[in-house]
């Protein structure tokens, strides 16, 4: 009995351990960036539900076509309650497949992310999708959603200096709704949402690149996120990575629901690990309270 007790004691600490050493399973992933959603709640089963469900199949067929396209569903004469507005978007260097494969990936997430939400927005590394039961289609919006910097450089080291002004720089000459440059081991990217015009798309983008130069010109890396377009660039990454690290400086005025992503795992991490020894503890103590009985019954030397 005491041999079958420890095993049964021990398979469960085991699942345990297994359970909470995973803690990210069920994260997100594909280099997400941040995730805002509208604290208001459509029904499940309801004729939102089945037309936002309809929008974000036709977000994913449509990659193989088009790196950027919107959709109104139902068409025709907008039904307040029901009518749901969006599109998707990818950085302007991506293949169909890859476009594919992203857009998909932000399909999938979105539904936990936002579960319900009338609104949800989320941006991965590269691209993003979008709805709202009211348009948003052509209406500008410069609103800061996140922006950080890494560390600082040294003030000594005016080549890096120089290469960071330089791809800033270009970005804010460059032209068209997707622009990246280079400079040695600096690279930048901006991009503005496809529904704006050019004009709209020339003053988003004047104002990303402009934060981005003032509030981390001198840093190895940062990004700035506004709701229409963002701008980032990258010391020592390549062009397909430009996401700065988790240990980057301050969030962005709206705040976003799920960016601290990085930081919850590291506490679910910490707090699994506290979990695990103090399930050790309690099954060591178990085992000695076991072995000293039996060794009054002369079961255990």
């Amino acid at each position: 009995m005491f041999k079958t007790k420890t095993t049964t004691s021990l398979l469960c600490f085991l699942l345990t351990a297994v359970i909470l050493m995973n803690p990210s399973s069920s994260s997100p992933t594909d280099n997400y960036i941040y995730a805002v959603c509208s604290p208001a709640k459509f029904s499940p089963s309801s004729g939102y539900e089945t037309n936002l469900n309809s929008l974000l199949s036709s977000f994913v067929t449509s990659t193989a076509q088009s790196r950027y396209a919107n959709f109104t569903v139902p068409t025709g004469k907008p039904e307040p309650t029901v009518t749901v507005y969006g599109l998707y978007q990818c950085r302007g260097d991506l293949d169909p497949t890859a476009c594919s494969t992203c857009v998909s990936s932000a399909v999938a997430q979105v539904g936990t992310l936002c579960s319900n939400s009338y609104s949800g927005f989320l941006q991965l590394e590269n691209c993003l999708i979008r709805y709202d039961n009211k348009s948003f289609l052509g209406v500008q919006d410069k609103t800061l959603i996140l922006n950080k910097c890494g560390q600082a450089m040294e003030f000594n080291d005016q080549d890096a200096l120089t290469k960071v002004s330089d791809v800033i720089g270009s970005l804010g000459s460059g032209d068209g709704p997707y622009r990246n440059g280079g400079n040695g081991n600096v690279q930048g990217v901006a991009q503005c949402s496809g529904d704006l015009s050019t004009s709209q798309c020339q003053d988003c983008l004047s104002d990303a690149i402009g934060r981005l130069k003032s509030d981390c010109g001198m840093a190895q890396g940062g990004y700035v996120y506004l709701s229409k377009c963002y701008a980032r660039f990258s010391v020592g990454g390549s062009h397909a990575r430009q996401t700065p690290g988790p240990n980057f400086g301050h969030e962005g005025e709206m705040g976003n629901k799920h960016d601290d992503n990085g930081v919850g795992k590291t506490l679910a991490i910490i707090i699994g690990i506290v979990t695990l020894i103090i399930l050790l503890v309690v099954f060591l103590a178990f085992l000695g309270k076991q072995c000293r009985r039996l060794q009054d019954e002369k079961w255990c030397k």
